[in-house]
């Protein structure tokens, strides 16, 4: 969906000194990940979901591709992708599915109450929401499209009106709203209702804020006021005015999760990023009557960052994870207790990750990730990180303290290795020059990673 920035070299180092000192406690068990595996994808995959699609007990995929059969000049027409696992978190050939133009988003829900899961995608091009309803065996029939306005790019489904149909929730940038479209009950869904947001929202997510048992909205909002909007639920599906809280500079995604502990579900923020500006997750905390006052950042790796919550490591706390398209990989914010995490874990997805989902991919029982990554349309493939208890994952230290470097690759189940010096001009004495073997690289658990320190200049 970006275009990528610096040079991956460049990334990563600023990557290195923004990671080095972050706000959060210790003692949560970080999770440890096989060597990624990257799938072929269609023209420009940029939203992902996970769902079982065709009965069978194991999660499968659904992506969607904003742009397909370019060669042919045929416009900007849209795809969704289905993959079906195996069951060991490997995948069979992809299937795609015609969508309006250029989906940036797909969500999951059984829409006409068969119970089986059918698709909903938000069509940035196309100014619509496309829904394919599941034939059975996760297979999908031919869309039905709503229009919502121009740059509609996120989709959403709950059950909004309690009448035990799934509704759908999508962002409309163009218009600044949010639109609603109810169920009639048999997939079929009613004309959209606008809600204002604020300035140019890029996301929306649904949950129940308030703690009244209806799912309330939340968008984030690219305008220049940089705001998170909360639209509470009357009970009908219909919704009160917004409130707008200060999300941080530009939001782009967010995910409703309670992060402290305490019951109250809270929001979680990422934006645009690169090596220029700082890069963080905010943190907004609810009150207990769906309102947001304290907000806390949390350092991640550079790029533009869809977040997810999960619990990654089986403690029972909301973990926090999100893409980061500049510098190619994941950030992985392990809850600490309380509002404080971890230092971030970065780990290597495919070039311009834009999207990101947590499920058991393998029915070990332990949350895998997948991502949808693409660059300018060079890069189109989709990432799978398996969770397999006792890797060392090599993280990256380049210009860190020896004790920064140490405490990092401890925390992805690492050890330091020989350790030499070297002169250089461009590192301070004392931090780290190079590192065998690179980032990325998955050992058994324990394996040393040899580092080289600065002596600075000759």
């Amino acid at each position: 969906m970006r275009a990528r920035g610096s040079a991956v070299l460049l990334v990563c180092a600023a990557a290195a000194l923004s990671l080095g000192a972050v706000a959060g406690g210790a003692g949560a068990r970080s999770p440890s990940f096989a060597a990624p595996t990257l799938l072929a994808a269609s023209l420009n995959p940029d939203g992902v979901a996970i769902g079982d699609l065709n009965g069978d007990g194991k999660l499968d995929l659904a992506i969607a591709n904003s742009y397909f059969d370019a060669e042919e000049d045929e416009g900007e027409l849209g795809t969704v992708s289905v993959r079906l696992n195996r069951g060991d978190g490997t995948f069979k050939p992809r299937r795609d599915y015609s969508t309006g133009g250029g989906p940036h988003s797909v969500a999951i829900g059984d829409l006409n109450g068969d119970g089986k899961p059918d698709l909903a995608t938000a069509n940035f091009d196309g100014g619509s929401v496309s829904v394919l309803l599941n034939g059975g065996d996760g297979s999908f029939r031919v869309e039905h499209d709503y229009t919502t306005g121009d740059r509609t790019v996120s989709v959403a489904i709950a059950d909004l009106d309690g009448d035990g149909s799934p509704d759908v929730a999508a962002a409309v940038a163009e218009t600044n709203t949010v639109a609603v479209l109810l169920n009639k009950g048999d997939g079929a869904l009613q004309p959209p209702v606008s809600y204002a947001t604020g300035e140019d929202p890029f996301s929306v997510a649904l949950g129940d804020l308030d703690g009244d048992g209806k799912p309330d909205l939340v968008t984030t909002n690219l305008g220049s006021a940089s705001t998170a909007s909360v639209l509470l639920n009357k009970g009908d599906g219909m919704f009160q005015a917004r409130r707008d809280y200060a999300a941080g500079a530009q939001p782009v995604s967010v995910a409703i999760a309670d992060v402290d502990g305490d019951g109250k579900p809270d929001l979680a923020v990422s934006h645009f990023g690169s090596v220029s500006r700082p890069n963080f997750v905010s943190l907004l905390f609810n009150d207990g009557a769906g309102a947001f006052g304290a907000r806390r950042n949390y350092p991640v790796a550079e790029g533009f960052g869809e977040i997810v919550a999960g619990d990654l490591n089986g403690d029972g706390r909301r973990d926090l994870v999100v893409t980061n398209d500049d510098s190619d990989r994941l950030s992985v914010l392990l809850n600490a207790g309380g509002r404080s995490f971890q230092p971030a874990l970065v780990y290597p997805t495919g070039p311009g990750p834009q999207a990101v989902a947590v499920g058991d991919l393998d029915g070990d029982g332990r949350p895998d990730l997948v991502t949808a990554d693409n660059v300018s349309e060079a890069s189109n493939t989709v990432t799978v990180l398996l969770e397999k208890p006792g890797r060392c994952n090599v993280q990256f230290v380049l210009r860190l303290t020896m004790a920064l470097a140490k405490a990092r690759l401890a925390q992805a189940h690492c050890g330091v290795g020989a350790v030499s010096s070297a002169y250089s001009k461009s590192v301070r004495a004392g931090h780290v020059v190079t590192q065998r073997p690179r980032f990325g690289t998955v050992l058994a658990g324990g394996g040393k990673v040899k580092l080289v320190l600065s002596r600075g200049p000759r």
